[in-house]
């Protein structure tokens, strides 16, 4: 999906971490300077950075895992394990872009997708939508677009150069539980934790799925939404790269 005329994608896991990498390849080659990809996946994985394979009792979690039918799969983007699966909605927002300040371009590109993300909340009646850390929350930042001061989106971006130029290509992607009940993902996590015996455990209630706040939401129908938003930059903050 690369318009609004073709939202919501139902590929693996796997498929649609591709999808979002080729997104950013098309930025870097210069094919494209403003895209949108929103996919749910049709299976489950949990997706994390690839150090963790170095992790005491890695194979021993996998393994685990696999067997509760959560196999494991990685990112390029770093935080901690993140579980993917038909509950999830993740939207990917790809931008070329000028960068004026290498300090200051890492909150642009959360803000670019989270104030975007945070107005269409607002539009659907949620008042409380804004951005921040949520404690005990899995793969927590600053950037967390919280409902109520509980975790809805968790975001991650990736910077690359655009080849033959001085612009930049920004990758900036959410990752929204829509539906299901917060604690069966927050309970895959830390069964991972647990298994490489981290002391980190992660609260179910510090998280929120959108059905929660919004139980008659269609998200087929309020998605268009959040696309546009993000594909006009509308509800942003004023900041400039």
């Amino acid at each position: 999906m690369t318009t609004t005329d073709r939202l919501l994608q139902h590929p693996t896991v796997e498929a649609g971490l591709s999808a979002e990498e080729a997104l950013l390849e098309s930025v870097c080659a210069g094919e494209r300077s403003l895209e949108c990809l929103a996919w749910s996946p049709r299976d489950y994985a949990l997706v994390m950075p690839r150090r963790h394979q170095r992790l005491d009792g890695f194979a021993q979690a996998r393994e685990r895992l696999a067997e509760l039918g959560w196999p494991v799969l990685f990112r390029a983007t770093g935080g901690t394990p993140v579980p993917l699966g038909p509950m999830v909605v993740n939207v990917a927002l790809a931008v070329r872009c000028q960068v004026r300040s290498s300090a200051a371009h890492l909150e642009w590109g959360y803000h670019r997708l989270g104030d975007p993300w945070c107005d269409w909340l607002r539009s659907l009646g949620v008042t409380s939508a804004d951005l921040g850390n949520v404690s005990g929350a899995y793969c927590d930042g600053r950037f967390n677009v919280r409902i109520a001061e509980r975790k809805l989106v968790g975001t991650a971006q990736r910077w690359r150069r655009v080849r033959g130029s001085r612009d930049m290509a920004l990758l900036v992607h959410g990752s929204m539980q829509v539906a299901g009940q917060p604690k069966a993902l927050v309970d895959v996590v830390n069964t991972f934790q647990a298994v490489v015996e981290d002391a980190q455990r992660f609260l179910p209630e510090s998280h929120i799925a959108l059905k929660d706040a919004l139980p008659e939401l269609d998200i087929d129908t309020a998605l268009p939404g959040l696309v546009e938003r993000l594909l006009s930059g509308g509800g942003m903050s004023t900041r400039s790269t």
